[in-house]
This record gives structure tokens, C-alpha cells and sequence, in this order.
């Protein structure tokens, strides 16, 4: 049977490369969605991928591309929708967000649907239907180094049980240390935003469970064939592939972890990580040194929990910023080990 969305029909067993109309900029040019299907052989489910949700991210981008030229359609088993570029409008000018409006793809843009919104919700509104089409979503992001891989769950977004479960299989298959995300226990909540805006959480409310994935740019290339390997994972354990649910060659760490909140500074300087990222840590134990231009500690960041931090935000990559900080900024996510 062929597949289709909109005006765009793909046959079984083959792939169709096609752009999505989005945006009219006021030069009259307009801004495209790039979009890959690889429709199977079989049916089985709908997975879509998202790459570039924030424009700088650019790891899952280069994981797309290199997953939809290894599959094989007459092998597979459903349907693999790919956007490596989800917003063009950052990409394009290498910004986290949308130049145009200030707004992110990690905002609530798909439900609802605002074809006559601001540029970012013009983006949202083009991709809908492929949520729509759908059975089951990933999101592909990406901190950068120091950091670890690491995967997300919303299951309090969850419509059902069953959303619930299949969310959970995709976190265990595609091979990380998953993290279920919860509105932040410390007051950190302002820095990271509400839980159920982010796509993976409403396509989750929808009936389709979601994942969004934390990839580590490595050296500003590297990094995609971990991402590459999850969704393979992932695709097997749907029944989509006949391949086996491999293990990641990737930090992982055992037992349940929940989203506590971001490690910030008291005091202004340079950072110094005295942990490495992914390390389990008790409670109280130093994570993060904060040093004045004598080179004195003037802040020692410890964990306020025992659990473990998968990504430090003053990097000298991490949206063009550096290991400078000003009293209050954000160090590092924070995972809760459950008893």
C-alpha cells in the first residue's frame, strides 16, 4: 500500500525525497522543510525523526542522513519519516532559535497548529501532518562536550498506559541512560521551561510516544553513529527491522533516574568541572569549582542529591558561550538516582 501525506504518495519499497513549503520571508523567498520517507515493503509502524530542532544542534542532522542511506527499503517493515533540518530558519543562520520571532522548535508548535502564527509556528504547522501521520516519534538533540548521551521520558505526558509502555521500550532499545523528566524540584524550573512543551512530551499527549534523545557533539563532527545505532535499536524493537537490539558502545549508567533541576553558581568566575559527566555522585560531593582571577575557590558547586550530571552548560561550545559565569548561571543538568 502506498503512503501518503498530503499530495506526496510513496510507493511501498521505496524512498521519496521532497521539501515542505513553510515560510515566506519578506523578500518573497520561501523557506522549505527538507523530508525524507523510506516507506517499507511490509506494514508496520510510522516513525518519525527530527533533526535540527535547534539549529545549532547539529548531530542528529548528520545521524539522519546517514541512517536513511543505509536502510533498505525492501528489507524494512513500516514507514521511517526523516527531517534532519526541523527549523530552517535557525539553521540556516546557525542560531539556537528562529531569528524572525525568538522562538524555538522546542516550544509548543505542533499542538495546536498556528498556520497563521509567527514564523517558528508557520514551521510547526507545516510539519503537523507528519505528526499526524505518525505511530511513534524521536527527537534527535545534542549537548556538547563535557557531556554524556543520554535520553529523555515524559511519562506523566503520556494519554495512556499503553503510550506509556511503548515510550519505555524505545528508551531501553535505543541505549542510553534514560532520564524521566519531571517539572524540576529546585527552582530552576524558569531556566529549562514546562516539561509538556517540548515535542517528544505533546506528541507523548497525542497517542504517539515520544522520545527525545541527547546526543554529545564530539569535536564539532562526531557523535552521529551513536545516533544512528539508537534509532536502528529502536526500529528493531518496533519490529520494523529483523536486526537484533544491539548494545550502545556508549556511557550508561544502571538504576532509575528522574529529572531534578540545573546546578547553577553563587558566585561569578571561571567554572572548573571537577567531575567528569556521567559519574555517579553522592550527595554533597564537589561537581563544579568556581575560580576568581587569583585562581581562589570562590564557590564549590556540590550535588544536591545523589545522582548524576549528564551535561555542563559553560563550555566553551555550548551556543558560543565559555567557561566565564556570572553568579546564578546554569552549570549542569542534574539526574535523581530513585531508590
Amino acid at each position: 500500500m502506498n503512503f501518503t501525506i498530503d499530495t506526496i504518495t510513496v510507493p511501498p519499497a521505496s524512498v521519496r525525497h521532497f521539501r515542505l513549503p513553510a515560510v515566506a520571508l519578506p523578500s518573497g523567498a520561501g523557506v522549505e522543510i527538507p523530508v525524507t520517507v523510506v516507506h517499507g515493503a511490509e506494514p508496520g509502524p510510522v516513525l518519525l525523526v527530527t533533526g535540527a530542532t535547534h539549529g545549532i544542534e547539529l548531530v542528529g542532522t548528520r545521524a539522519l542522513l546517514s541512517l536513511v542511506s543505509a536502510l533498505d527499503p525492501r528489507t524494512l517493515a513500516g514507514t521511517v519519516i526523516s527531517v534532519p533540518v526541523t527549523n530552517p530558519l535557525a539553521f540556516d543562520q546557525s542560531s539556537y532559535g528562529s531569528p524572525q520571532d525568538g522562538m524555538h522548535m522546542g516550544l509548543p508548535c505542533y499542538w495546536p497548529a498556528s498556520p497563521e502564527g509567527s514564523a517558528t509556528r508557520r514551521l510547526g504547522a507545516a510539519l503537523r501532518p507528519l505528526f499526524d501521520a505518525a505511530t511513534h516519534y524521536i527527537d534527535l538533540h545534542n549537548n556538547v562536550e563535557p557531556a554524556v548521551p543520554m535520553s529523555m521520558r515524559f511519562e506523566d505526558s503520556c494519554s495512556s498506559e499503553s503510550v506509556r509502555q511503548q515510550q519505555r521500550l524505545m528508551a531501553d532499545s535505543f541505549g542510553f541512560t534514560s532520564v524521566r523528566m519531571t517539572e524540576p524540584d529546585d527552582d530552576t524550573a524558569q531556566m529549562v521551561g514546562r516539561m509538556d512543551g517540548h515535542p517528544a512530551a505533546a506528541a507523548s499527549a497525542h497517542g504517539k510516544p515520544g522520545l527525545m534523545v541527547e546526543l554529545v557533539d564530539t569535536r564539532g563532527y562526531l557523535g552521529h553513529d551513536l545516533g544512528v545505532a539508537g534509532v536502528r535499536n529502536v526500529m528493531s524493537a518496533l519490529g520494523m527491522l529483523t536486526d537484533p537490539v544491539t548494545p550502545q558502545d556508549a556511557h550508561r549508567l544502571d538504576g532509575d533516574f528522574t529529572f531534578h533541576g540545573l546546578l547553577a553558581a553563587s558566585a561569578s568566575g571561571i567554572a572548573m568541572p571537577v567531575r567528569e559527566p556521567g559519574a555517579l555522585l553522592e550527595k554533597g560531593e564537589e561537581v563544579v569549582h568556581i575560580v576568581d582571577m587569583t585562581g581562589a575557590i570562590v564557590d564549590t558547586v556540590r550535588m544536591p542529591i545523589t545522582g548524576f550530571a549528564w551535561a555542563y552548560l559553560a563550555s566553551p561550545h555550548q551556543r558560543n558561550g565559555t567557561m566565564a559565569v556570572n553568579g546564578g548561571h546554569a552549570l549542569a543538568f542534574v539526574a535523581k538516582l530513585e531508590a
